[in-house]
């Protein structure tokens, strides 16, 4: 009987906005993302012989996913917004914030041995 009744109110209307933290902070840490996957590719075809400026891009790169994870959650307490954008960078900015910390971190235990 529910599936011959009609539905009137298909549509929900709100006020509520993505937030634009929330996307400007997936964009970058997507893009911190790309350029992990490309030093990656770049160290194992050189196999491992990169200059120190791509080291030091690496550690910038580190500091700008602390930015996205910090931006992705000041998104996740905006009032009024949609909450896919910030759940999402939230997300990726972990992502990012591991690959990179977790390289500089296996450098580290690398230069011990």
């Amino acid at each position: 009987m529910s599936f011959t009744k009609r539905r009137r109110n298909r549509y929900k209307f709100t006020e509520k906005t993505h937030s634009k933290k929330g996307i400007a902070a997936f964009s970058a840490a997507l893009l911190l993302c790309a350029a992990y996957l490309c030093f990656l590719l770049l160290a194992f075809q050189r196999k491992g012989g990169l200059s120190l400026y791509y080291g030091s891009a690496g550690v910038l790169a580190m500091a700008g996913a602390i930015v996205t994870l910090t931006l992705s959650v000041q998104s996740m307490r905006e009032e009024n917004s949609f909450r896919f954008f910030p759940r999402l960078a939230l997300i990726v900015s972990v992502l990012a914030l591991v690959c990179w910390g977790g390289t500089y971190l296996m450098g580290f235990y690398l230069m011990r041995s």
